[in-house]
């Protein structure tokens, strides 16, 4: 007993450390600030801008049900975890790549290059994802994981304060910063500067796209720091099936569950429309720059907002699972959705005084809204997973949820035809949706996990 303690609490610090370096990776490629601004400034496309969004989802969703009938009847999943964040790093290297070799002369090139890169990197997550989940809910008890993931978040968001003034000052003008911030913000455009420049055998004053190459170099080294973290972790050996079903016994399970678990068919409805709702976020950013004439150096105090906030609410968001439940944080952040959204279709008719701080309300908000999805979405997933049948539960749910992911590149071509105002209007009535769907999730919560299992 004394060594199974001892584990749970080594296995809670390096989960930890882990998701730390993930929020620092995260931020400095933000999918809804860096990446969208990167891809507009390349192609000025609202819809590749979309497609973007949509990379990320549904790359991460694809290949779990593929992914859960290769883990199910496997004792130790940490192999499969490796392998993915492997290919994840590799990925992220090579957008570093060619964002420095092939630079302004072809941009449409490096659009494509990115695209494709950035799906891989992203299914490379799909892979790590199931595995991750299941050491995670065998290493933490169900009474902690709020507390975990919101730890995770406050943590790496103290971090990504830091990483959203490195943002400003690599896009802006650094000497704005005076003081130690200052130093080291020069210190680090002199040094990729210099390390850029002599693998391309090019003088570069770090202009666009090499200041984005940058980043994208500092979020290969978070990644790298994650993957190496989490590979501190004893993973507990739980019972598993003994043997792999076949895969289309394998793919009946998904409709069962469908079937049977009223709750399971909520959840996955609420997800639905969350995803729609979020379908105009990464345009909040390109609207800013083309229609409010804000500079790209805002991209940095976006970053900072949204983490400061996420950062204070975290400590909400794991108070409000333990005392009340994670369906709570469901729809407390279910009733929030709207807000960004109703700002940024507000914030064009604004005096100009008003435009930029309202601006930045939307990532406050945001980066409250988006912790507790995060807290509330985790947790929520493991608890009402049975344990042994988790993979395939979890899995079949996110593959079922692919296509919601092309939300951003629908959100893309309406905004062609509709313009970025309206369609800021339209997610706010998809919002008002989703929270009514919220409202009607059960707490469920499987406390002696073991014998749930036996009961299975």
């Amino acid at each position: 007993m004394p060594k199974e303690a001892g584990d749970q609490r080594r296995n809670f610090r390096f989960a930890l450390l882990q998701g730390t370096f993930m929020r620092i990776n995260l931020a400095f490629a933000d999918s809804s600030t860096v990446l969208p601004a990167f891809i507009h400034k390349l192609s000025g496309s609202d819809l590749l801008v979309g497609l973007t969004g949509s990379m990320m989802m549904t790359g991460w969703m694809w290949p779990q049900l593929l992914m859960s009938n290769l883990l199910e009847h496997r004792p130790r999943k940490m192999p499969f975890y490796a392998l993915g964040m492997s290919v994840r790093v590799l990925a992220w290297l090579g957008i570093f790549f060619c964002t420095i070799t092939i630079g302004e002369q072809n941009p449409m090139l490096l659009a494509g290059c990115f695209l494709g890169l950035y799906f891989l990197s992203s299914s490379a997550m799909g892979v790590s994802t199931l595995p991750y989940m299941d050491i995670v809910s065998k290493s933490i008890e169900p009474q902690r994981r709020a507390r975990f993931f919101s730890l995770r978040q406050i943590y790496g968001g103290f971090f990504a304060i830091w990483v959203g003034f490195l943002v400003r000052a690599v896009l802006g003008d650094a000497s704005e910063f005076t003081g130690i911030l200052g130093g080291i913000t020069q210190a680090f455009k002199t040094f990729t500067m210099y390390f850029i420049g002599s693998i391309c055998n090019i003088e570069t004053d770090l202009g666009f796209p090499y200041n984005y190459a940058f980043l994208f170099l500092c979020s290969v080294a978070a990644a790298f720091l994650s993957f190496v973290s989490f590979l501190g972790v004893r993973e507990p050996i739980h019972p598993v099936h003994a043997t792999r079903q076949p895969i289309l016994q394998h793919l009946k399970q998904g409709p069962h569950f469908l079937r049977t678990d009223a709750n399971y068919r909520r959840f996955i409805l609420f997800r639905v429309f969350a995803h729609f709702s979020g379908m105009a976020s990464p345009f909040y950013i390109p609207y800013a720059l083309d229609t409010l004439g804000f500079s790209d150096a805002t991209i940095g105090f976006c970053i900072v907002s949204s983490a400061l906030s996420g950062v204070v609410s975290n400590t909400m968001w794991g108070y409000v699972g333990e005392k009340y439940g994670v369906r709570w944080v469901l729809i407390i952040t279910a009733g929030m959705m709207g807000i960004p959204s109703i700002l940024a279709f507000s914030s064009g008719i604004l005096p100009i005084s008003l435009q930029m701080p309202a601006f930045f309300l939307i990532f406050i908000v945001g980066g409250i809204l988006g912790n507790g999805m995060m807290v509330g979405f985790m947790a929520y997933m493991l608890n009402i997973a049975p344990p042994r049948n988790r993979p395939t539960y979890i899995g079949f749910m996110n593959t079922l949820l692919v296509p919601v992911g092309f939300a951003p590149t629908l959100g893309g071509f309406l905004a062609r035809y509709i313009g970025h105002r309206w369609l800021f209007a339209l997610s706010i009535g998809i919002c008002i949706v989703a929270f009514r769907i919220a409202t009607g999730l059960q707490e469920i919560m499987h406390d002696n996990e073991v014998e749930a299992e036996t009961q299975a």
